[in-house]
């Protein structure tokens, strides 16, 4: 066959927030290190992803390299089959492929869909005696030992992170209405994003008919189910920029030999998940949690940076615990979603941290 000039992907990768996010990781491995950890960078306004890395990299001239995992001793031992695994953890994308529990991120669609179901308004208030008692059992806040928050506003059950009130408000929402939110977010469906090896968590994910008392307690506050980071950056993206889930992309165009647009990939609306004015508190409120709550280590002098931390932890496997931040800059008008996962940290690791310095670099 006659050889044919092939085409030009132009991304929607931006090379000076890829590099600065690679710097993050690569001095966030050699200062504290941990099992892994993802970060991706979406423009909330399209749903274009500004960058995605992990520190799992590789040459791609020379794929089968795997002298940055392996010394030289260790590769020599391997047999086939080994190498074969390493190869294919190496070459494994990590932010698309991976699924993992939300945690306290999650309870900004907990709110949403409260708001939405006209079930509370910004002015309700919710008492956290420290847990709630779900089918028998005492399911614990975070504040159980110091006898629970108290009495707060909506917007500080966000800033406190309380899990009472995110199981009164499930409760309230009951599991039909929380399903259908989780569906509207496409939480644990993929994205359709124009990567390869996209994880499907649709089975890690309840449906109505098989959603217990206990499961949609534990689901209100981000635990029992899973999500992909990119899945989570694009529910999130929708519940700060309006209410729009536009579908992720990582390529903006295509272009012939001769530099004409072969196809453009504008942005697409996939549906609507929450109203103008839920959107707006919503973002005032992860305001909020990073300059009184919990978020507080991803505060940025001079600028207004809001989002939500968590945490999964497994006393039976430390290898699953890990550290999620997910969160935005600029209160009026959004420009960046930042998403941080750290697996498998030693307890001191934060992605709060890591993302708290990819805010800075930017600004």
């Amino acid at each position: 066959k006659e050889a044919e000039n092939g085409n030009t992907i132009m991304s929607t990768i931006d090379v000076n927030i890829q590099k600065m996010v690679e710097k993050r990781i690569e001095q966030w491995k050699t200062e504290v290190g941990s099992k892994q950890i993802g970060v991706v960078v979406m423009d909330p306004s399209n749903g274009e992803i500004l960058s995605m890395a992990t520190d799992k990299t590789y040459d791609l001239n020379n794929p089968r390299d795997l002298s940055s995992m392996y010394t030289q001793e260790e590769q020599d031992a391997m047999s086939d089959e080994e190498k074969a695994n390493a190869w294919n953890q190496m070459w494994r994308n990590f932010c698309v492929s991976d699924t993992f529990e939300p945690g306290s991120p999650s309870k900004v669609f907990t709110v949403s869909a409260a708001l939405e179901e006209n079930l509370v308004t910004p002015n309700t208030h919710f008492f956290c005696d420290g847990y709630q008692t779900i089918a028998g059992y005492n399911v614990k806040c975070t504040a159980f030992r110091k006898g629970g928050h108290g009495d707060m506003a909506l917007d500080e059950t966000l800033m406190v992170s309380c899990n009472d009130a995110m199981m009164q408000m499930a409760a309230m929402e009951k599991k039909e209405t929380f399903k259908k939110y989780q569906d509207l977010f496409n939480l644990g469906s993929k994205t359709g994003i124009d990567l390869p090896g996209e994880a499907d968590a649709s089975t890690l994910v309840y449906q109505a008919d098989n959603m217990g008392p206990m499961d949609l307690a534990t689901n209100s506050f981000g635990q029992n189910y899973n999500c992909t980071m990119v899945q989570m950056a694009a529910a999130f993206a929708s519940t700060i920029n309006g209410g729009y889930y536009y579908e992720p992309h990582i390529v903006k165009q295509i272009l012939n030999e001769s530099g004409s647009v072969v196809k453009k990939n504008d942005r697409l609306l996939v549906r609507e998940t929450v109203s103008a004015s839920t959107s707006d508190f919503i973002r005032r409120a992860l305001v909020r949690t990073v300059a009184e709550g919990t978020g507080k280590a991803a505060q940025v002098a001079g600028y207004e940076v809001g989002g939500k931390t968590g945490t999964a932890e497994y006393s039976s496997d430390k290898e699953k615990d890990h550290s999620w931040f997910i969160g935005m800059s600029n209160v009026e008008d959004p420009e960046l979603v930042v998403s941080v996962i750290i697996e498998a940290s030693d307890g001191t690791a934060k992605a709060v941290n890591v993302a708290k310095e990819i805010f800075d670099s930017y600004y």
